[in-house]
């Protein structure tokens, strides 16, 4: 818990990184010593898995920690049914697929509307991106996983709220896969796969945002997260790919400008501090701190 506050605060102010880390270290130590041995008790099971939904909602906060992220979803699904002596009778046995889509609905009801206007091109916009992804997809959990993001961007004109419960299904994929079916997801070189990550990310934001309304502010470190993990893509996309990028770079300059509300959101790009780098034919000079990320700055 001390290393997923340290995270949360350093999205906003930088100063607590290393103490995240190093708290984070300490206690994924813990928790493979714990996994050496057979789970002696449903105290000890329930200590296992509220460490390991901390360190995942820790990586959620990681400017970094986009593959951790997907790592620890894996491993909370490992430790539920290898790590425990019967989940059904956990602490935590609301914390599945179900017991999230029924809390969702608990909060902002099940009535379903959808996007209109502009908001409504966003999700259209995100639609046909995906589209141009389709050809780079070649591996059987990465088709899966572009089908079930183009499943939720069509459900969102129905209803936002099922789109929105639905995005957890598509978490459960990687729960059922091989570990050579779910490598590529950690590859920061498997480029299709990333920009393919990146566009779910955002349009789970989005979808997020549009349902919570002003409730949505309270996860708004999400929103920090996420531009940081775009900017550490961008930072290496090849040339070749740039233009499948365009989606997730359009939203995240709108993202950004909510960031930084005096600079022009079609002006912002993100690159290391003091920087001066040419992204995609575009030449651009770091020229203020943007704050979605200490150490990383905005550009007008």
């Amino acid at each position: 818990m001390l290393g997923l506050a340290a995270s949360h605060l350093s999205l906003y102010n930088g100063n607590d990184t290393q103490s995240a880390l190093n708290h984070r270290v300490k206690a994924i130590a813990a928790l493979n010593e714990s996994l050496n041995h057979p789970c002696g008790s449903s105290a000890e099971g329930d200590a296992r898995f509220g460490a390991i939904m901390a360190l995942t909602f820790q990586a959620s906060c990681m400017p970094e920690g986009m593959s951790e992220f997907l790592s620890m979803i894996r491993g909370c699904h490992i430790i539920a049914e290898t790590g425990m002596l019967d989940f059904s009778k956990s602490l935590f046995h609301e914390f599945t697929e179900e017991g999230y889509t029924d809390s969702v609905r608990r909060l902002i009801g099940s009535e379903g509307f959808a996007p209109e206007g502009q908001k409504a091109r966003l999700f259209e916009e995100f639609f046909l991106s995906l589209r141009k992804l389709a050809p780079l997809c070649t591996s059987p959990l990465e088709i899966k996983f572009l089908a079930s993001a183009e499943r939720v961007s069509k459900q969102v004109a129905f209803s936002a709220i099922t789109a929105f419960t639905e995005c957890s299904g598509v978490y459960n994929m990687f729960t059922s896969s091989s570990n050579e079916e779910f490598a590529p997801f950690l590859d920061p070189t498997s480029y299709p796969t990333q920009l393919l990550l990146i566009h779910f990310f955002f349009i789970e934001f989005a979808i997020g945002e549009l349902c919570l309304g002003s409730m949505g502010e309270r996860f708004g470190f999400r929103r920090r997260a996420t531009l940081s993990w775009l900017n550490t893509l961008l930072l290496t996309l090849p040339d070749e790919y740039s233009s499948h990028a365009e989606w997730p770079l359009k939203y995240a300059r709108v993202l950004a400008a909510g960031l930084v509300p005096r600079a022009p959101a079609r002006f912002i790009l993100f690159l290391k501090a003091g920087s001066r780098e040419t992204v995609h034919g575009v030449s651009v000079s770091s020229v203020g701190e943007c704050g979605c990320c200490h150490g990383w700055d905005a550009t007008r």
